[in-house]
């Protein structure tokens, strides 16, 4: 069933019926048009946090009222965290997610049709550029939206520590063990989790952390090939960001041949949320004059 959760900016929360790991139970928040014509279509959202953090509601409350006001659906969607769950479950539970939307769960949520674009930010971007490209015909998405995403794992950063993240005090061993749940989890205080990440990037094993006992599979990375092969594709980074490297927007960029990147210039790796005048509401500017291209 679905609860209206305020007046300001009218949301749904509600359960996703899908099998998850044992013992989770996976939410998903919708926002509606709010425009009283049908809506454009429906921007299917994962949250960042490295697979490791973060929440489904961490959109900025003012993006959120710029695409529904502007006709746009947002549906925000749980997944399974790691590194209680590797990621090769983690990806089948946002398969199963984005297949109950396609095929029943737009109708659930009161709408015409399941026409849809998939976004993300930071590892969001990875998840939405994951899914857009193993996408079947039948459901395959309007568009991508990634913000200073990536496409593959294996970028170099990723498996050395980082000198951004050495910069900040060290996380111990024993922090570290503690951060980490008994059961399957798919939220978690950021601020807490968040060192979870932190460890793992001073320690150069944030890749490793991902997939538990094995070893990690290359199969998760986007080719070459397979990126020409996605929709239109709005892409958005920091020219400086030290997190994801700017290199993985731009090779994205090369690669869909239908694509839009716009660089700022930030040291902030999320300057939508950090600097959201300076940035934020230009960069969304341009991201619904592309979504209203057509």
């Amino acid at each position: 069933m679905l609860v209206e959760l305020n007046e300001e900016i009218k949301a749904n929360r509600f359960e996703i019926p899908i099998a998850a790991p044992e013992g989770l139970r996976l939410k998903g928040t919708f926002y509606p048009s709010k425009k009283s014509a049908p809506a454009k279509g429906t921007i299917v959202y994962f949250h960042g946090g490295g697979l490791i953090f973060g929440h489904r509601d961490d959109l900025p409350s003012v993006y959120v009222s710029m695409l529904t006001e502007h006709g746009y659906g947002l549906l925000t969607l749980d997944y399974p965290l790691a590194p209680e769950t590797p990621l090769p479950a983690i990806m089948e539970a946002i398969s199963r997610s984005i297949a109950w939307f396609t095929d029943q769960g737009f109708r659930t949520l009161g709408l015409e049709n399941a026409d849809h674009y998939l976004m993300g930010r930071s590892a969001g971007g990875y998840l939405a550029l994951h899914y857009a490209v193993h996408a079947s015909a039948a459901v395959k998405p309007l568009g991508v939206i990634a913000f200073y995403g990536y496409h593959t794992l294996s970028e170099a950063s990723f498996h050395v520590p980082s000198r951004h993240f050495l910069a900040f005090p060290p996380v111990s061993d024993s922090t570290m063990q503690s951060l980490i749940a008994q059961q399957p989890i798919a939220s978690s205080p950021s601020e807490q989790r968040y060192l979870l990440y932190l460890a793992a990037r001073q320690r150069g094993n944030w890749i490793t952390l991902l997939f538990g006992d094995t070893p990690p599979d290359r199969n998760f990375d986007l080719t070459k090939e397979q990126l020409a092969t996605l929709p239109s594709t709005f892409l958005a980074a920091a020219d400086q960001d030290p997190d994801v490297p700017v290199r993985q927007s731009k090779m994205l960029h090369k690669w869909i041949p239908d694509s839009e990147l716009h660089l700022v210039q930030s040291t902030h790796h999320d300057f939508d949320r950090t600097q959201t005048e300076e940035w934020g509401l230009d960069v969304y500017s341009k991201l619904i004059k592309w979504l209203d291209r057509d």
